[in-house]
């Protein structure tokens, strides 16, 4: 039964069976061990054959997690890491999903090692060479992950990222302040222009001063007409009796008193976490520029992207109303940074 049930193989020379030492408990593996340490910790290449064979699972090859049930994204990076070596930097997608930044499309791991290194592809996992090296990695556990810039720069070049998405993602890691933006126009200098178009389309938005690709999508619909009036983007609307913050609009028309929200679907509906309904905040947010006097208009992602002049349509409709009357009691104040929870996205 003890063989059945994998836990007791017999010997190579067909003798009782050899007590299996413990499976090694590595902190930061989440339970995986490489075929290397099982051999440290004493186990013999029949014994390995034969739980692997029976009741353990290899993420990765030469990979082992002691159990054949799920497993989950971390335990999956973990596998690729131990896969990919000790010289082996994160980059790519998954690395910006670990700054924390929210990356479309199905899970892969990039690596890169030096160009004395091997490259080499499993599944959802690849190594990469690279003469250049990666400075600013931070360490995660056993996982080094490369800065923002470069992890956008290879998911363009390795991924199939699409050029919209390098665009969202190049405007969130600026405005999250995980690069500059000289640090980004470095990066892609030296990186195929086709490959990283989209990363330099995001940059340009963000150095206009969109805080996201919606927001940039719409500073340039708004600049196809020349004779509109200025709207400003990038800033706080406070009232004027007590400098109490109205909201941070995606534009403004400061000689109308317009206010412009680019509402996405994607990020207004759900709860936040602080278990609020996500539409009902938008609402009330929208509210308060109507409640100090102000002109609203709004706008999806998808019309600016797909129907650019129906907007402008009703733009120019809504400019021929002249200005709001009375003006709203607001005043403009250059904005820092924002976070998710404040962008209008």
């Amino acid at each position: 039964m003890s063989d059945l049930l994998g836990t007791a193989p017999r010997t190579s020379h067909g003798g009782a069976p050899q007590p299996r030492p413990d499976f090694p408990s590595i902190v930061g593996q989440h339970g995986l061990a490489t075929y290397r340490q099982l051999r440290q910790a004493g186990w013999s290449e029949g014994q390995i054959r034969h739980a692997r064979s029976t009741v353990w699972q290899c993420p990765f090859p030469s990979v082992v997690a002691a159990h054949r049930g799920p497993v989950d994204a971390t335990t999956q990076l973990i596998a690729a890491t131990l896969w990919a070596g000790p010289r082996a930097i994160l980059s790519g997608t998954s690395a910006l999903r670990l700054l924390g930044l929210r990356v479309p499309g199905r899970l892969r791991f990039v690596y890169v090692v030096p160009a004395t290194g091997r490259a080499r592809r499993h599944g959802i996992a690849s190594v990469v060479r690279s003469a250049r090296e990666v400075p600013g990695v931070q360490k995660m556990g056993i996982v080094q992950a490369a800065p923002a810039a470069r992890a956008l720069a290879d998911a363009a070049v390795y991924e199939a990222v699409a050029a919209q998405d390098l665009e969202a993602l190049a405007i969130a890691v600026l405005q999250r302040g995980l690069c500059t933006a000289q640090e980004m126009e470095l990066e892609l200098w030296q990186r195929p222009h086709r490959k990283v178009a989209g990363i330099g389309v995001g940059l340009a938005g963000f150095l206009g001063g969109a805080w996201s690709r919606p927001e940039a999508a719409l500073r340039r619909v708004v600049d196809l007409e020349p004779d509109l009036p200025q709207m400003l983007t990038n800033i706080r609307l406070e009232r004027v009796s007590d400098r109490e913050l109205v909201g941070y609009p995606d534009g403004f028309f400061p000689d109308l008193g317009l206010v412009i929200q680019v509402h996405s679907r994607q990020h207004h509906q759900g709860v936040d976490d602080q278990g609020g309904d996500r539409w009902a905040g938008t609402v009330e947010k929208d509210s308060a520029y109507v409640a100090v006097g102000a002109r609203l208009l709004g706008v999806t992602p998808w019309t600016l992207y797909s129907q650019p002049r129906r907007f402008l349509t009703r733009l120019r409709q809504t400019v021929a109303l002249g200005p709001a009357s009375p003006m709203p009691a607001v005043r403009v104040v250059p904005a820092p940074p924002r976070g998710p929870a404040q962008s209008g996205q």
